[in-house]
């Protein structure tokens, strides 16, 4: 007792933070992990890394590639107790999204203890039967074909109407933009388009994008995050209540469903459902995952395709003299009596180098998504421990001045070969790679271009007089998308 009363305060506090740095430091694996800066007992390099990011105003993916610079092109870290390996050139993320063992997803702090993960956020066998029954189901639809170019064209067209009617008075393009692209996959999902001016679907598109911007691709997966309540307390209402909007369409479906007569993916996942339990098959496609499914095609057919198409108009308004060469070769191939196909494509080299571009300079998701480690496995020289969350640094790979000369500058002419002909790079990899690449790649890719030669077609991008200056500089969340901005779309003869 009286060796106790002895002990002093900053004695005993020395004596627990020493036992807590022992405590972390025995419980750090052995293996051959890749370097990296040093953190703090539990908190790990956390403190440091928020830090950094308050003092420099960079976004995640920039710091990572700044520590790339000191420790190597694969480094790893601590994170509030999780192992975190960051890849940062093109090699190291091609091998490791190409590892079998890296495909795993870790689990979200505020979907921890939900029901049903969609294909999304699920791993292993869950997440391949989901995948491969969304990707049988959206191709039966016609969606990644070129048959679906009518749906896309048509939406177009009604958001091109709706500008018209603007009558050149400026507008952002945030709301528009989200519509319509959700549209798209609505149609297909849903079996049906929603008025851009409609209030409920208004009040998601807000939810959606508020959503993606409250967390990056990686603090969302951290047990910290759980301390943040403030972001998560909003991330958790807006899942809510996008989730209810989804419910509430299913249940619609529900009542009015007609075996093996199905309308659109809500239908046939139904269906399918319903044959699973005559058959009394265990399966991961049951109602838990249906909400959770619809909300991945709905978040990543909306989101990921409307910001690239923002960030084109932005860059088209900041550089002119592109826009309008953009003008002459859709002018010279296509002619003004028609609108832009599919099958041009082949005839408008300039223009698809400029979208290239643009997925390239604006990189709008710099982490991608991060994988999880399902098992001990390998990368390069180094151990990566089952459980470890792996970064791939997609914003790094399109910024390397090795692979692009200057990349800060937005210059298409670099994804032209010197006969001017379009010249794909296995280094664009806005989709990431590996298993887990985008599932809706193949839409993004065909939507973007109707999208952006449609309206380009059709309109001249300007900025206001009075609006202020032009920032090419994003904000950094889930994804990265531009500042708010005004444009005028100028009808064109």
């Amino acid at each position: 007792m009286t060796f106790i009363a002895s002990i002093n305060i900053p004695t005993a506090l020395l004596c627990v933070v020493t036992f807590l740095f022992l405590a972390w430091w025995l419980r750090r694996p052995k293996q051959n992990l890749p370097p990296g800066p040093w953190g703090w007992p539990l908190l790990g390099y956390l403190p440091n890394f928020t830090l950094s990011a308050y003092r420099t105003g960079l976004p995640p993916a920039q710091l990572f590639n700044s520590l790339a610079q000191k420790y190597g092109s694969v480094f790893s870290m601590y994170f509030a107790g999780k192992l975190v390996i960051v890849l940062n050139d093109f090699k190291h993320v091609k091998e490791g999204l190409h590892n079998l063992s890296i495909s795993d997803r870790p689990t979200a702090v505020i979907n921890k203890n939900e029901e049903g993960k969609g294909f999304g956020a699920a791993s292993g066998e869950t997440w391949k039967e989901q995948r491969r029954f969304t990707l049988t189901t959206l191709r039966s639809f016609g969606v990644g074909k070129r048959s679906f170019e009518e749906n896309i064209s048509e939406e177009v067209d009604a958001l091109a109407k709706e500008i018209s009617n603007l009558n050149g008075k400026p507008f952002d393009p945030c709301h528009w933009f989200s519509n319509a692209t959700s549209n798209v996959i609505c149609s297909v999902s849903f079996g049906k388009r929603f008025d851009y001016f409609d209030p409920s679907f208004k009040r998601l598109m807000k939810l959606l994008n508020e959503s993606f911007q409250l967390v990056t691709g990686l603090s969302v997966f951290l047990p910290a995050t759980k301390y943040l309540t403030s972001s998560k307390n909003v991330l958790m209402k807006n899942r809510n209540n996008i989730r209810e909007f989804l419910v509430n369409i299913v249940n619609e479906h529900k009542q009015d469903h007609v075996l093996n007569d199905p309308r659109d993916y809500i239908d046939v996942y139904i269906d399918e459902i319903e044959q699973r339990q005559t058959l009394n098959r265990n399966s991961a496609v049951n109602y838990k995952n249906l909400p959770r499914t619809l909300g991945n095609l709905f978040a990543a057919g909306t989101e990921t395709t409307s910001t690239t198409l923002r960030w084109a108009v932005l860059y088209m308004m900041a550089f002119p003299e592109i826009q309008d060469r953009i003008h002459q070769e859709l002018d010279s191939v296509v002619g003004r009596n028609r609108l832009p196909k599919l099958a041009d494509k082949t005839e408008l080299p300039f223009t698809c180098a400029t979208l290239f571009e643009v997925q390239r300079i604006a990189t709008i998701a710099p982490l991608g998504v991060p994988h999880s480690c399902g098992e001990d496995t390998t990368l390069g020289p180094y151990t990566v421990p089952k459980g470890s969350i792996v970064v791939p640094n997609l914003w790094a790979v399109h910024h390397d001045p090795d692979l692009w000369p200057n990349p800060d500058e937005f210059n298409p002419e670099r994804f032209l070969d010197e006969n001017g002909a379009l010249q794909e790079k296995d280094e664009l990899i806005p989709f990431a790679t590996g298993r887990r690449i985008c599932p809706g790649e193949h839409l993004a890719k065909m939507e973007l271009y109707i999208f952006f030669t449609h309206l380009l077609h059709q309109f001249t991008f300007k900025k206001p007089n009075d609006s202020p200056s032009l920032s090419l500089t994003g904000v950094s969340g889930l994804t990265y998308s531009p500042k708010p901005f005004l444009v005028e779309f100028v009808a064109r003869d």
